[in-house]
């Protein structure tokens, strides 16, 4: 099992790249690394309820994975998007991320809770 420290560690990591990416000068890094501030509270809270955060980890996986995936495509010169990105995509970028992370949760939450029906 790995450490919430560790944990932690991933998180900071997270959006170190992401502010990397975007250029530390640059203010919208901090906006962009709300999906994983927002995946951050979602973990930890469900660490202190002592539940299985199943529904929890897919929204990790969802939302850090689309602003992850768009940072690293940004910086990728073969794809040529860091000169052919517009700057509102970036802006809504959080938005997509939180969006598709809470359709992820709710669906693994219902599929948990069917789950967890069906055995009692």
């Amino acid at each position: 099992m790995i450490s919430w420290r560790v944990r932690q560690a991933l998180f900071l990591l997270m959006a170190a790249f992401v502010a990397w990416a975007e250029g530390p000068a640059n203010p919208y890094w901090v906006w962009n690394c709300m999906p994983i501030a927002i995946s951050y509270v979602l973990l930890k809270n469900a660490r202190e309820r002592n539940v299985m955060p199943l529904p929890e980890i897919a929204f990790f996986f969802v939302a850090c994975g689309v602003v992850l995936f768009a940072h690293a495509a940004l910086l990728d010169p073969i794809l040529g998007a860091a000169s052919d990105w517009p700057i509102p995509m970036l802006a809504l970028l959080p938005i997509l991320a939180v969006a598709l992370g809470g359709v992820a949760f709710g669906l693994v939450f219902l599929f948990s809770k069917r789950r967890h029906q069906e055995k009692i």
